[in-house]
């Protein structure tokens, strides 16, 4: 009796007794086949040779499964009816050259009915019949093994499939550890596209030839598609699996394909799978280790050179949420596998289309019920409105309707499954009676779960069934997520919108009314305390030097206030003649005086229910001092010539350049009044003190002039810009206007150089020319940052020398020095995060503040900052940059590409100290510090350091940070809550 053989390598069938004979290799075939047949059947289609006189080898024609309707045939059956003949022509094939062997070992000598042909005993020719038979049922056997194992094969290599793949695991895993190389050869697709796709499959061809030599007998080899290639074996340790894997790859790219034309580089993925006698099913243990394979891959495919990337627990946990679940969908089943592609597809079209998240919850739970028989299905959530949200119950017709009483019998159940699936972060599945219950995670991010109830006869939960499930539940969580913060963006939209119109209203009112404009941060204070001095009815004492605007400021607090609808009086105390102070400002009766020929109601009276300003008090006569005092603290007066006390309702700003205390110790203003005019004391700071504004102011100024004189507007040229920030501006922003003005009418060009400005005073030349003499620093010179040789993905990158003169005032040399500040290993993050806050706020208040650069998007800069250094420090590798900054490799590679341009290009421009500041970032590039979701936070830091730097819009804020309006209110809600 003999047993067909298979060998899964070679892809050879062979027969042999029950303890098989060594298998025939070609060079024997072609050795035996030179030797004369000893016996030849009657049409020469079977022939016997002697090897010995115990062995014989036959050699059977292929065609010969044909005829096997007229072996055996007994004339004896001729009165049986025969068969009609066809009539039509047999068919001769073209090739009788295709033959199979068999080789077969008899206990003794050869029988003599075989060896002797001419011996015509009845016995003897029916034991040869019989014999003859059985040889050609024994090819059909055979053939038939062949063909099913060719169907099972690649067609291009002969390599079994993946489906033969995981059965021949399967069936290993029950008493060894198996390993799993994976082999993908490198930019296979540019070799379809310079050679073509014959060219191609030579070279696939030879890659499995190569593997074939490289590997062991026992080993099983696949092909899996395309260049992507398999080597399973068993195992006793995990080093077996990576000392194989270096071995195919340095095997395979040593060789040389297509006759010496190219060399080829090849990633690899290896894995392991255990014995463990307690799993579940075989076919649990091929997924398993498919799938850990498939993830190595993966890793290694996104490393810039050719990899070898071994699976192991630990590290692979760090990588998991990057990791496509497509491989685990695949089983031995094609059908299986059609079904579950074709459901993926269906659902994924269901959340791409619809945005409406009850209907999306519907239409996929019913779309499942087309798939899998279950009896409800849905979402369990802590934040869920009422107990029947985004829950449904299956109809008899697979349509999914509202959950029905029945059903919620489940839900108190589910929920106490619901904690187990989130603190696991794994499917729970449990049984209820005869119902199978299984619950999965949506996504990380959220405590909402999907369940799926069903009857445990009927509903089936295999290893792909739940890896296809917890992959569509993470997009529908995506889904959920999506559609709540929706809902949530516009409650706050229409919230903020109010507040906005709100904000708006006041600021077109009051401040654009005013014309105030700054970016300062003792502007940005004043502002702040003049918006609560205009909500109060409490008497305001504005100080401050000539030219620095203070009536805008007394413009913006009438606009401000709750008297924004009345009257704003203004009356100048040192342009009122002494003896007409008292009747300008309280009246007069007729006949009061000589000239008073008619009544008149004073400035006062004029005010009623609004606003009195007294400009200059520090004009007023002695004896005028002491009646306006009771005026101010009564609210009431008496005209000149009357004797009728009346009541008024106003809100006294007193207005002043001089320094009343000063004045009241010099006998010049009476201290009472001080006392009670000095209620509340805005002081308006001269222009030096705000030398941040002169830029701004520079251009509002240079705007209104173009417009005015219809000319082309006219810019600063980097040195007049400057000068003019060191200039002390004596006459403050009157004088800036003048000058500006006196420059755009003189200039001929659109160039505002220094000298016309006209400006001569040799002290401040000549503190300058010192400067300059003593720090040869320069502005506007960008930061030519470089990187070069970089043109191909897997060349290396080798940072310029950097080199930038520096603008920065001398408080940028404070900046600590962070090479001897982070030099230690394993810092404190919240210390560290505490310190990077101080140098945030110390580079926006120097180089933020300088005119060049205070709109420029310094998050991003950070940001990009960030990536570059830890894809240094991580000597280019895109996979330990990605997670030490956790983000996806995606994002990381994409960043670190535009980067890499930018620097290319020159595009880079950046300030004087940045090369310093960048230090600060170093102990998260190397690694010393550790920051979960490290670019989020460092992003929320340096929005922290802009809201404390002064800004005169939120728009300029977003603008630095780098981000939209709508995205900088968010972070900055984020930041509210994290405080």
């Amino acid at each position: 009796m003999f047993h067909p053989q298979f060998n899964w390598k070679s892809d050879r069938v062979s027969a042999s007794s029950v303890d098989p004979i060594p298998q025939l290799s070609n060079t024997e075939i072609s050795l035996y086949n030179a030797k004369q047949p000893i016996r030849v059947s009657t049409e020469k289609e079977i022939e016997f040779k002697q090897l010995d006189e115990k062995t014989i080898l036959i050699q059977a024609s292929d065609l010969v499964s044909t005829n096997i309707a007229g072996l055996g045939y007994n004339d004896t059956d001729a009165n049986l009816s025969k068969p009609t003949p066809s009539r039509r022509t047999p068919i001769k094939p073209f090739n009788r050259d295709q033959f199979y062997f068999i080789k077969i070992e008899f206990s003794h000598t050869l029988p003599s009915w075989l060896v002797q042909p001419d011996n015509n005993l009845d016995e003897s020719s029916s034991t040869y019949a019989a014999f003859e038979q059985l040889i050609v049922s024994a090819g059909m056997q055979s053939k038939l093994i062949s063909d099913y194992v060719f169907l099972l094969s690649d067609p291009l290599t002969n390599l079994c499939s993946r489906s033969v793949l995981q059965s021949k695991i399967a069936q290993l895993s029950q008493s060894y550890s198996i390993g799993l190389v994976m082999v993908h050869c490198i930019d296979f697709h540019q070799i379809n596209k310079k050679f073509g796709h014959q060219f191609g499959d030579n070279v696939i061809q030879e890659i499995a030839s190569n593997l074939n030599d490289i590997t062991r007998d026992g080993d099983i080899l696949c092909r899996f598609g395309g260049a992507l290639f398999g080597v399973a074996f068993p195992v006793n340790e995990q080093t077996d699996v990576a000392s194989l894997a270096k071995k195919l790859q340095r095997s395979l790219q040593q060789k040389q394909y297509l006759d010496g034309a190219i060399n080829l580089l090849f990633d690899l993925g290896a894995a392991i799978v255990e014995h463990n006698p307690q799993v579940g099913s075989e076919s649990e243990s091929a997924n398993t280790l498919i799938n850990r394979a498939d993830q190595a891959l993966k890793v290694a495919q996104q490393e810039n050179q050719p990899s070898i990337i071994t699976w192991h627990k630990d590290d692979f946990n760090l990588y998991q949420q990057q990791f496509n679940y497509l491989g685990g969908i695949f089983t031995a089943d094609t059908v299986t596998d059609y079904r579950n592609m074709l459901l993926l597809w269906d659902i994924s079209s269901l959340i791409a289309d619809k945005f409406n998240f009850s209907q999306l919850s519907q239409s996929v739970v019913q779309r499942l019920a087309q798939t899998f028989d279950f009896m409800c299905a849905g979402i369990v959530s802590n934040e869920e409105k009422n107990q029947s949200e985004f829950k449904y119950s299956i109809d008899s017709d697979d349509n999914a309707i509202s959950l029905t009483n029945k059903d919620r019998a489940f839900l108190a159940e589910i929920k106490q499954m619901q904690k187990v699936a989130i603190e696991s972060r794994k499917p729970s599945e449990r049984y209820m009676g005869n119902a199978l219950l299984l619950v999965l995670p949506l996504e990380i991010e959220t405590q909402d779960c999907f369940f799926i109830c069903g009857n445990a006869e009927r509903f089936e939960v295999k290893h792909d069934t739940k890896v296809l499930l917890s992959g569509l539940t993470r997009q529908l969580g995506k889904a959920l997520r999506r559609s709540r913060l929706e809902e949530e963006l516009n409650r706050k939209l229409e919230s903020q919108n109010e507040q906005l119109q709100i904000e708006l209203a006041q600021l077109k009112e009051g401040l654009q009314v005013s014309s105030i404009i700054y970016r300062s941060q003792a502007m940005e204070n004043l502002m702040r305390h003049a918006k609560r001095a205009a909500l109060t009815d409490t008497t305001v004492l504005v100080t401050g030097e000539s030219g620095t605007g203070k009536e805008r400021l007394i413009n913006a607090l009438h606009q401000m206030g709750n008297r924004k609808d009345k009257a704003l009086v203004i009356v100048d105390c040192g342009s009122i003649p002494e003896t007409l102070i008292e009747s300008e400002l309280f009246g007069h009766v007729k006949g009061a005086f000589t000239g008073a020929q008619n009544t008149t109601s004073g400035k006062v009276l004029d005010a009623n229910g609004g606003v009195l300003v007294l400009d200059e008090i520090g004009e007023l006569p002695l004896n005028m001092q002491t009646k306006l005092l009771r005026f101010v603290q009564e609210k009431h007066f008496t005209p000149v010539g009357g004797n009728k006390v009346i009541n008024v309702d106003v809100k006294i700003i007193a207005v002043t350049n001089r320094d009343l205390a000063q004045e009241v110790d010099l006998g010049h203003f009476r201290k009472d009044l001080y006392y009670r005019l000095n209620v509340l004391t805005l002081h308006n700071p001269p222009l030096r003190e705000r030398v941040e504004d002169i830029a701004l102011l520079a251009t509002h100024f240079l705007k209104k002039f173009a417009e005015q004189f219809k000319v082309e507007k006219r810019t600063l040229a980097p040195a007049t810009l400057e000068k003019m920030m060191h200039y002390p501006w004596p006459g403050n922003i009157r004088e800036l206007e003048n000058r500006l003005m006196q420059a755009t009418l003189l200039s001929e060009s659109n160039t505002i150089d220094w000298e016309l400005l006209n400006i001569h005073d040799n002290g401040f030349e000549n503190s300058t020319t010192h400067n300059v003499t003593s720090q040869p620093e320069k502005i506007d010179q960008p930061q030519n940052t470089s990187l070069t040789s970089h043109h191909q993905s897997k060349t290396s990158i080798k940072p310029a020398a950097l080199e930038q003169p520096s603008f920065t005032p001398a408080q940028s040399s404070e900046i600590a020095q962070p090479n001897e500040q982070y030099s230690a290993k394993t810092l404190n993050p919240e210390l560290y995060f505490s310190e990077l806050l101080d140098v945030f706020k110390q580079m926006l208040a120097t180089s933020g503040q300088h005119p060049k650069f205070f709109n420029a998007p310094f998050g991003i800069w950070i940001e990009d900052e960030l990536i570059l250094k830890t894809y240094l420090a991580t000597d280019r590798k895109m996979r330990l940059t990605a997670a030490r900054l956790s983000i996806s490799q995606s994002t990381a590679r994409r960043k670190v590409d535009k980067i890499l341009k930018d620097i290319d290009d020159g595009s880079l421009e950046r300030p004087a100290d940045w090369s310093q500041f960048s230090e600060v970032l170093m102990p998260i590039a190397t690694g010393d510090v550790h920051i979960a979701n490290c670019v989020a936070k460092i992003k929320l830091l340096v929005l922290e350091a802009i809201l404390h730097t002064p800004v005169y819009s939120m728009a300029q804020a977003a603008e630095m940070l780098g981000v939209s309006e709508p995205t900088f209110y968010k972070l900055k809600r984020e930041l509210d809550n994290a405080d």
